[in-house]
């Protein structure tokens, strides 16, 4: 049986808690800082977590899962 790889855009965007939760930062938080109010720039900072019903979809991309 040969090995699976791991979806290279999946392991760059995406980590995995010990849970098993999928850990991702915040969209639109890389330019166009100016044009946002301080409140969203803020808000853009913190790490946010993948909703339960594309968890499966992820984890199919990372059949070893993904580093901490």
């Amino acid at each position: 049986m040969p090995k699976l790889k791991t979806n290279s855009s999946v392991k760059k965007r995406f980590s995995m808690t010990a849970t098993g939760k999928i850990k991702t930062g915040s969209s639109g938080h890389n330019h166009f800082l100016r044009k946002k109010t301080k409140r969203a720039n803020v808000k853009g900072r913190k790490v946010s977590y993948m909703n339960d019903n594309h968890t499966d979809q992820i984890k199919l991309m990372a059949p070893y899962g993904l580093k901490k």
